[in-house]
């Protein structure tokens, strides 16, 4: 069997990884893909609070389904973080974790001693599993310092993605030191991470943005984008938010199917 393990990344915390994460899962789902889903945040992470499942008085289901739903745990402890691994146990073909900021060095803890992630990969690997990074970035220079950090570490021991979100702007000139750029009193900045990250065969994707008042509306009643239409809360200008959002993902996400498992749409 080859299965992959999906870590949705970045060092830097507020740079959309769970917006990504649980629209991914959600994706998937409505398309008929199975994902064990898992939260690294624990209870307070935003991919459990919207995709997992609730019992009858809307609470979160503490011991839920990660097929089904979204399991929980704090990647930061350490009688939790090796749940990344046991996860594969399950022996489902996509595992998807959203992990926290500043997650990498808990996780060189759950095999190598907090020495790189060498013996982690391996592990994965002789149970049939290959690892793909989505390093979701933002605008911010830690965003980008994130991917070199991650790419050290993991080498072409992984594949790589880079999200670009574009609820932070448009590529290339809001994304300076992802795409690099002139200084004005000249010379080059920035860019470099963004070489590297290709010439290790990493793949670049635009993630899509929500109108702004739109995606407030339905995070805040916990509602998935796949079932927006029918939450009762949106006008029908704010429901063609949604829709368009949803069929750029759909297509922005093509490319990475491979690093999925994902042979063809359905």
């Amino acid at each position: 069997m080859t299965g992959r393990v999906a870590l949705v990344a970045n060092e830097k915390g507020g740079v959309g990884k769970s917006v990504f994460t649980r629209t991914l899962i959600d994706w998937l789902r409505v398309k008929n893909h199975r994902v064990s889903a898992f939260d690294a945040d624990g209870t307070i992470g935003a991919t459990v609070r919207i995709l997992g499942l609730k019992d009858e008085k809307g609470a979160l289901i503490r011991d839920q389904d990660p097929a089904l739903g979204v399991r929980c745990y704090n990647g930061r402890a350490d009688g939790e973080r090796n749940i990344l691994l046991d996860s594969i146990e399950s022996n489902d073909r996509l595992y998807v974790h959203d992990l926290a900021g500043g997650l990498l060095t808990d996780l060189s803890k759950i095999v190598d001693d907090g020495d790189g992630l060498s013996a982690l990969l391996k592990a994965f690997a002789k149970y049939g599993y290959r690892l793909t990074v989505f390093h979701v970035i933002s605008p911010d220079i830690g965003s980008t310092l994130s991917v070199g950090r991650w790419l050290e570490v993991t080498g072409d021991q992984v594949d790589h993605v880079a999200v670009i979100n574009l609820k932070h702007g448009k590529p290339d000139g809001d994304f300076p030191y992802w795409y690099g750029f002139t200084a004005a009193k000249g010379g080059s900045k920035g860019g470099k991470v963004r070489e590297r990250f290709l010439a290790k065969g990493g793949q670049e994707i635009l993630f899509p943005a929500l109108h702004s008042g739109t995606f407030a509306k339905l995070d805040a009643e916990n509602v998935r984008f796949s079932v927006a239409d029918d939450a009762g809360l949106l006008t029908i200008s704010e429901r063609a938010h949604v829709d368009k959002f949803w069929r750029d993902f759909g297509e922005a996400i093509k490319p990475a199917f491979p690093l999925l498992g994902i042979e063809t749409a359905q």
